[in-house]
């Protein structure tokens, strides 16, 4: 039985760097929002996952996002599952200090942009939507030393 995956046996230099840059734990702020979120490597390399507690306008959310390399787009794919019912597959893409995290693809015009400080022990974004009638709300990841 064949499922014509290529069998994957070393991570990927782009899931290596992400995974250098966000592995440990973070604190969350922004506007209505408040919580922590972790980024552990597991699968020896080939698996970045996020969980992340947060208090949204008072309601408490779980999230995990499972963030692995495709080698047939050679992109970063994730999963997305919360406690809400939501899920999605977002692209997550790193470029020295900037990151973009889009819904589906990079093409998306549904996306988290976001700048690290020189440190790395910070990164600050937004969330862009289609819908231009939603304030601009930057959210503040603090790495938790």
């Amino acid at each position: 039985m064949s499922d014509n995956k290529p069998v994957v046996s070393e991570p990927n230099p782009k899931l290596i760097e992400l995974t250098d840059r966000l592995s440990g734990q973070w604190r969350v702020s922004g506007p209505g929002i408040e919580g922590k979120a972790e980024y552990k490597s597991l699968r020896d390399g080939l698996l970045l996952v996020m969980n992340v507690d947060f208090v949204v306008n008072g309601t408490e959310v779980k999230v995990i996002q499972h963030i692995t390399h495709d080698p047939h787009t050679d992109m970063l794919r994730a999963r997305y599952m919360d406690t809400m019912g939501d899920d999605s597959t977002y692209e997550w893409v790193l470029d020295g200090q900037s990151l973009r995290v889009s819904l589906s693809d990079k093409a998306s015009d549904t996306f988290f942009e976001a700048r690290f400080n020189d440190d790395n022990s910070e990164y600050v974004g937004t969330w862009h939507y289609p819908d231009d009638d939603v304030p601009e709300e930057r959210i503040a990841y603090s790495r938790i030393e």
